[in-house]
């Protein structure tokens, strides 16, 4: 009977958990995310002027500290909006609320010397939406050479349902945006431009779309992707993204990086994409990476001038290729598969061989 009792009581609790687990997964809602209260608190209403010339960074942190936590909305006016953007100086977005900027307002970041920043950080927070607008860096204006972590947005460990659409961050020292260990992101008709290290790095999270968004011209400072999939230590895991209906546009370093040296990625999904100039997708030690899962992509490149021939006086011609073969394997048109050993990896395997041959 108890037995009985148990193995009930243990079922139940299962199914509860289940349920329970699944009406959290509903609450993501994406793309369609958006502030669930009427307030609305304007940034010049708390002393913003939007000018080009003042430093707006307490005037905004005010509007974002009434909001935060009430599900509401900062609301961001037409304008140019000097901010700090150094550690423990940047504006930081809390749980529930939404940062909506109108069209033609830019948080343009004052220029610093500091190796890390970041215009907009979410730190451990839930239920955050960043609409519209655009973050612009200092690269122009940087004034040190050192550190490439100049940071658009920066999302990081333990937040959850961030939604982050139609954002333009462009010339960072380093990322447009960094997602630094979160879960349930949708980066959704974003714009990367003309940043220093990478469009988008992704070092720790799960449950991540990237949908009709752009990332071009990305070069500086290695890796320079489009998109960098790379987390940083055994403890980070990147699961469950999906990379869809995107154009990736002469990034230095490609389009798609994905490079599991250090720690797991698995189930990722790369649909219908438009990759232009250097190589689209590159994968280093990822084995859970299914090719079967990269699908329908297109590739551009600039075939070049023949030295010779009919084609010496012809124009240079775009070359296309289609990913249509991918249900059944890898297309090697738009994936570099390879293991890379460590650095240390090598000399150690030579040393050993050294040792036989005198032995």
């Amino acid at each position: 009977m108890n037995r009985s009792f148990r193995a009930s009581a243990l079922l139940s609790l299962l199914i509860a958990a289940f349920a329970i687990g699944q009406a959290h997964a509903a609450q993501f809602k994406g793309c369609k995310a958006g502030a669930t209260s009427s307030l609305v608190v304007n940034v010049k209403a708390r002393g913003a002027k939007g000018d080009g010339r003042t430093n707006d960074t307490e005037a905004i942190r005010r509007a974002i500290n009434e909001v935060a936590g009430t599900g509401g909305t900062v609301f961001i006016p037409k304008g140019v909006y000097i901010v700090s953007a150094e550690r423990n100086k940047h504006l930081k977005l809390r749980s529930k609320m939404t940062l909506r900027m109108a069209n033609g307002a830019v948080l343009k970041m004052k220029p610093t010397a500091v190796a890390r920043y970041a215009i907009l950080k979410i730190p451990k927070a839930e239920d955050v939406n960043v609409i519209g607008g655009t973050l612009q860096g200092d690269r122009r204006e940087h004034k040190a050479r050192a550190g490439e972590w100049g940071m658009g947005i920066f999302i990081s460990r333990d937040s959850r349902r961030i939604n982050i659409s139609n954002v333009r961050s462009r010339h960072m020292w380093g990322d447009g945006f960094y997602l630094g260990g979160a879960h349930e992101v949708a980066f959704c008709s974003v714009y990367a431009e003309n940043n220093r290290r990478q469009g988008l790095s992704i070092v720790d999270g799960s449950r991540i779309l990237v949908t009709n968004s752009v990332f071009r011209d990305t070069r500086g400072t290695r890796p320079s992707a489009g998109i960098d999939l790379e987390p940083d230590g055994p403890h980070h895991s990147i699961t469950d993204v999906r990379i869809e209906r995107s154009k990736f546009i002469n990034n230095d370093g490609g389009g798609v990086m994905i490079a599991g040296k250090k720690g797991k990625i698995a189930r990722v999904e790369i649909e219908r994409n438009y990759f232009e100039g250097a190589r689209p997708i590159l994968i280093e030690n990822s084995p859970n990476v299914a090719s079967s899962k990269i699908c329908n992509n297109r590739y551009v490149w600039d075939k070049g001038l023949s030295k010779g021939g009919f084609e010496k006086f012809a124009d240079p011609a775009d070359m296309i290729a289609l990913q249509s073969d991918c249900k059944r394997g890898r297309d090697t048109r738009f994936e570099q598969n390879r293991n890379t050993k460590k650095k240390n990896q090598g000399k150690k395997s030579n040393k050993k061989k050294k040792q036989k041959r005198q032995s």
